[in-house]
């Protein structure tokens, strides 16, 4: 599993430049438009697309059937895409935390933002990170290389087209959904963090069954 780690570093090493300029349009855009939560949802995302990249990456030119010819267990390689979501998504937090701490720095002159609901919201910007990985992660196996762009469209283009649908019927009914969720999380935050991160640990169980049963299912 180090070499498989040892792999994508060294693919991920190669977009350095691309590194850069994402943490440096984060920080642009959190202190010249004064919003800096803006950050934690802006790099949520990036996890996500990086390690659908991975997946990619592995795949070209029947990459996967090499992979395979080594010593390396479908579950194993799973495991290592998995926890490398886990790395990415604390990686990217962290460059949310420090933009974003830097931003509130400046309007408030004091660290008091840093506090519980902060810290509770800096967890369920996490969890969405990992929500987006138990998405990706199966689309990317199923879609390899070939079609990784029509992956992408997919999930991403399925996330916002979910999220757009629920808020139109609610607003079609007179239900009002806005309100609904400001209350819980004004009024049970923990209780709302808590059940977001089980769920969450719950989705990317799933999803590495489904994974591994897209792979088995594939001829290597």
């Amino acid at each position: 599993m180090k070499g498989l780690f040892i792999k994508d570093f060294s693919y991920i090493k190669e977009s350095k430049l691309l590194f850069l300029f994402l943490v440096l349009f984060g920080f642009g855009a959190s202190y010249f438009y004064k919003n800096p939560t803006f950050v934690l949802g802006y790099f949520s995302i990036f996890p996500s697309i990086i390690l659908m990249s991975t997946i990619s990456y592995d795949s070209i030119n029947h990459g996967f059937t090499s992979l395979f010819t080594l010593p390396i267990k479908k579950e194993d390689y799973l495991k290592q895409k998995y926890s490398l979501g886990i790395l990415l998504g604390l990686l990217f937090l962290f460059f949310a935390i420090c933009i974003s701490s830097i931003g509130y720095y400046r309007i408030q002159q004091s660290f008091h933002f840093l506090n519980s609901d902060f810290l509770q919201g800096c967890l369920l910007t996490l969890t969405f990170s990992y929500f987006v990985i138990a998405i990706v992660t199966p689309v990317g196996i199923y879609y390899e290389a070939q079609r990784s762009q029509l992956a992408m469209i997919i999930v991403f283009g399925g996330i916002f087209a979910s999220v757009a649908l629920i808020y139109f019927l609610t607003k079609f009914i007179g239900f009002d959904l806005e309100t609904v969720i400001d209350s819980l999380i004004e009024n049970n935050f923990s209780l709302v963090t808590f059940s977001t991160v089980i769920l969450t640990f719950i989705c990317n169980i799933i999803s590495y069954h489904i994974s591994l049963k897209l792979l088995n299912k594939k001829e290597y």
